[in-house]
């Protein structure tokens, strides 16, 4: 609870079951210190060395010693008139038995080293013998989160904040109080070595959001694009995704698997084996009204700048923005700072809701820098696709739009305003129902088409196997029909 006249946030009383339960993972994913954790890699071998070069000597001085004690007992069984070699058979077996089980005993314990810190960031065999609980230093399942303190509060993960929204005063503290548990750091590396060292070499960083709490993680697609096999559409091997719960770097977990992705619209589906985790909350983007405040919440410049703030105001919607390699539409833009290593990071209202995930920032030195953001409702409708499909499954009418066709060249050409038709796809769900090149979408079951970019927002509302009504121009005769079309998917 926000207290607007005290300029504090109130967290609400839990029940004291829910405060049992947190505590149980928090106790389970304790790990004894071990001195070798905090070892440099080069500490760590030279270690190594001195243990073998000392294991050397011991069985160097043990046989000196065994050589030593069997010329004493020579010389005493001759001494007493006895034969030592009758009874030499005996004790070589007793020797050779000790040899060996030390042995053993020295090189198991080498191994277990080896098994558990062949490297400071990865363990291949320490999986196998320390289960779900802890997995490495600091990778856990059940990260404890951030506590966030304002004047004499803490807000810890779990917590339950509303932000009355009475006044600008203290909105921005608020806003993190509520939404920090929910944004995390992500590290991109590129893997080298063997199984048995393995090291990590950093190609990107950037942010992403929690999208459920059993462990789905929203970012951009260029923010991982590294790490993925385009073969096979998943997460190649010779790469490492670290997602990073805690500002102090202490809490994260290694990506699992992707989940799926879409380029075109820069969003990427992540999965951690991580449970209990905060999930963002989603506001309405078709509701946005230019000038309101906007806050973002990423790692601009990397992870060690881990859920930095800004705030801001809506300063444009429904934006279309061309990169090198591709144009990004429906953008919200924003006067909060969104830099390198923002992207996938939130962009949220005063109420501390997901209005976007910030995408690309442009700077130039004939104006400010501007940022920009996919807005939420886009967000939403590509992810719940990808988790249904592991691929954004697009709902497709069956033609491509001129994306020049403005309503000015409408009226210069005596035409309505509208979506106008450049081909017809073979075998498509409009070449079915006779739709033709040139012709104009003017209408979408009842909604106006004016543009491109409505047809396509009408679009991104739709599903595969939804049945729409189309009205359209003939620019050739100035005829106008409508036609009902059953809309086709994407193909994997």
């Amino acid at each position: 609870m926000f207290d607007e006249e005290n300029n504090e946030i109130i967290p609400e009383e839990k029940p004291q079951e829910e405060q049992t339960v947190s505590e149980e993972p928090i106790q389970e994913a304790v790990e004894p210190v071990n001195p070798y954790r905090q070892m440099s890699e080069e500490d760590y071998k030279e270690s190594i060395k001195q243990m073998k070069q000392e294991y050397k000597q011991f069985q160097k001085d043990k046989k000196q010693a065994e050589k030593q004690q069997r010329e004493a007992y020579q010389e005493a069984y001759a001494q007493n008139g006895f034969n030592y070699n009758s009874h030499k058979g005996v004790g070589t077996i007793k020797t050779v038995l000790i040899s060996l089980i030390s042995s053993l005993v020295v090189f198991s314990f080498i191994f277990a080293l080896l098994a558990f810190f062949p490297s400071k960031d990865k363990s291949f065999l320490a999986s196998f013998y320390t289960g779900n609980k802890m997995i490495n230093s600091g990778e856990t399942n059940n990260p404890t989160g951030n506590d966030i303190t304002i004047g004499d509060n803490t807000v810890s993960k779990g917590d339950d904040v509303t932000i009355n929204v009475t006044g600008e005063s203290g909105i921005p503290q608020a806003v993190y109080a509520k939404v920090a548990n929910s944004v995390v750091g992500i590290k991109v590396s590129q893997v080298t070595g063997n199984k048995w060292n393995q090291y990590e070499q950093t190609v990107s960083m950037g942010s992403g959001i929690i999208y459920s709490a059993d462990g789905i993680i929203v970012t951009n697609h260029h923010v991982v694009e590294s790490a993925i096999d385009k073969s096979t559409r998943k997460l190649s091997s010779s790469y490492s995704i670290k997602i990073y719960f805690t500002i102090d770097l202490t809490e994260w977990a290694y990506a699992t698997e992707l989940i799926g992705y879409d380029a075109e619209n820069d969003i990427a589906v992540l999965r951690v084996n991580s449970t209990n985790l905060q999930p963002i909350e989603f506001a309405d983007s078709d509701k946005l009204v230019t000038g309101e405040t906007a806050i973002s919440i990423g790692s601009p410049a990397g992870i060690e700048y881990m859920n930095s703030i800004s705030e801001g105001i809506l300063s444009g919607l429904n934006r279309t923005v061309k990169t090198n390699d591709s144009i990004i539409y429906d953008l919200i833009q924003t006067t909060a700072a969104i830099n390198p290593g923002n992207s996938g990071g939130a962009l949220l209202n005063s109420e501390g809701k997901l209005i976007g995930i910030c995408v690309i920032k442009i700077a130039s030195t004939n104006y400010e820098s501007m940022g920009f953001a996919i807005n939420s409702n886009t967000v939403k409708t590509i992810v719940e696709s990808i988790k249904k499909h592991g691929y954004y499954n697009r709902p497709l009418i069956g033609v491509t739009i001129n994306t020049t066709y403005t309503p000015t060249i409408a009226s210069e050409q005596g035409w309505p305003a509208g979506a106008y038709i450049e081909e017809v796809t073979k075998d498509s769900a409009a070449e079915k129902v006779g739709i033709k090149t040139d012709d104009i979408i003017t209408k979408i079951n009842d909604v106006k088409i004016t543009s491109f970019l409505e047809l396509r927002r009408f679009m991104l509302k739709c599903q595969p196997g939804d049945k729409i009504t189309i009205e359209l121009y003939k620019s050739g005769s100035g005829e106008t029909y409508t036609v009902e079309v059953l809309l086709d998917g994407t193909k994997k």
